[in-house]
């Protein structure tokens, strides 16, 4: 569906009310930038249980889920930025060159100006405020679509949140591709987007008309290497539990499993002992696991599990309630979609390998994912796997907590994306830093003025060797 006249009319006066905001000064003031980190703070404070109740509409998330990735990961957020914004937005000094002497150099973080972000559906409301707060923290204005795809955490958004932040500053256009059509129309001087790579391209390329940087955070296909050296249970349920989290419509979740094979058998009987203990012997009664966002989702990984091999665990399925039950799958053959889609649900292929030389030629002969997980008691083994690969990140014996440490960026590479966010590198994703360098008129040094003499020369390539 192609945006309609009224949709591109709106999109032309958010950009001009944003672009107005950002040009009149007001955002970059400081404490205007914590009044608004403020604001998403108290919203999410006070409209906790709304929250909470729009994630159960939208993805069936357990109350605990949905505090934790929706509610609680982005307090912290906001409470780091506001503590450490006051050092964040001040100039940076930098050491001045001798050829430069005399001067005093500088880096002055400064806004980008009117930003445009595009969150993914799987965290509707995460993935909304967490490149917020960064672009506000750096004195940006903001127009946020949320996904159309999690419709009870867009209205959500769209009806609360202006009521916490200026309206001036912040807009929240709701919509679905159309609206999002309208709004690259328009120049915004950066755009956060999250999701698919497909949808990516779009996005860059729609980008490119206006020259506008882009931070694409896009998933893909994450592996997890079982050298067979650790205790089968852990690494079982810490596994599996990254694979079932948020009914596997993770990012960051391991997409599939590589393990020795004298170590297979093991492994998938203790993820099965973990998830009959974790969410009974009918999962489908489980208040702990949520559920595929649309039908269209439910479809698509369903018909994954067509001729993938031997489900090894679960397998069972539900359309009317979107239902798919944790599923374990083996002998899965080399060319089969599921191995090389996104699968985006609570199914985990599990691949028989010789070892780790094996592995990384599985890993490297598919694009580069956003996350890889390796493990392994045996730090040589680790970095073998760590040293042939790339990745935007790795985990070693654990899962997710790349995404929770806010002193490393995240973020993907290649297939994966480009650019990267969170923590104190949000305000630098949001920030342009501007070398500022002042220099007085006298003394005015003759060794760069023509005529270019000898003895000129010796100083230059003195300086510069």
């Amino acid at each position: 569906m192609s945006a309609t006249v009224d949709d591109i009319e709106r999109a032309a006066k958010v950009a001009e009310r944003l672009w107005n905001t950002y040009r009149s000064g007001s955002t970059r003031n400081l404490a205007f930038r914590q009044s608004q980190l403020e604001g998403v703070r108290r919203f999410l404070q006070e409209r906790e249980a709304d929250i909470v109740a729009a994630l159960r509409a939208d993805l069936g998330k357990p109350t605990f889920e949905a505090y934790a990735s929706d509610v609680g990961a982005i307090l912290s957020e906001t409470a780091l930025l506001m503590k450490h914004l006051p050092k964040l937005a001040k100039p940076r000094r930098i050491r001045t060159p001798l050829l430069s002497q005399p001067a005093k150099t500088r880096l002055v973080p400064e806004p980008w100006g009117a930003v445009l972000l595009f969150p993914a559906w799987n965290y509707p409301v995460a993935l909304s405020l967490l490149p917020l707060v960064g672009a506000l923290s750096a004195g940006n204005t903001v127009a946020l679509k949320p996904s159309e795809l999690a419709p009870a955490s867009s209205s959500l958004l769209a009806e609360h949140l202006p009521c916490y932040l200026d309206g001036d500053a912040v807009a929240v256009v709701e919509g679905g591709p159309e609206v999002a059509e309208a709004l690259l129309a328009h120049r915004f001087a950066h755009i956060h987007y999250t999701g698919s790579a497909r949808v990516g391209r779009l996005v860059m390329r729609a980008a490119s008309d206006h020259l506008t940087p882009v931070t694409l955070e896009l998933g893909g296909k994450n592996p997890a290497y079982v050298h067979g050296d650790t205790d089968p249970d852990i690494t079982g349920r810490r596994i599996f539990w990254g694979r079932l989290f948020n009914a596997g419509q993770t990012c960051m979740s391991p997409d599939y499993v590589l393990v020795r094979r004298s170590a297979e058998a093991p492994l998938i009987d203790a993820m099965a002992r973990w998830a009959t203990k974790a969410y009974g012997p009918d999962p489908r009664r489980s208040p702990d696991l949520g559920r595929m966002v649309s039908d269209r989702h439910f479809d698509r990984v369903v018909g994954l599990l067509d001729g993938a091999g031997e489900v090894a665990y679960g397998g069972d399925h539900d359309r009317a309630s979107r239902y798919v039950g944790p599923t374990i799958l083996r002998d899965v053959p080399p060319d089969h979609p599921i191995l090389h889609e996104e699968i985006f649900g609570p199914v985990l292929p599990v691949v028989a390998v010789d070892g780790p030389g094996e592995a990384i030629t599985e890993i490297t002969s598919r694009p580069d994912p956003l996350t890889m997980y390796v493990f392994t008691g045996d730090r040589a083994v680790a970095d073998e796997v760590i040293d042939r690969t790339t990745a935007g990140s790795v985990v070693v014996n654990q899962m997710f907590t790349q995404g929770f440490n806010p002193s490393v960026p995240f973020g993907g590479v290649g297939e994966s994306g480009m650019g990267a966010y969170t923590g104190l590198h949000s305000f630098e994703c949001f920030s342009h830093l501007k070398p500022v360098v002042r220099s007085p008129l006298k003394p005015d040094i003759p060794v760069l003025y023509p005529p270019y003499k000898g003895w000129k020369s010796a100083i230059v390539r003195r300086i510069l060797k």
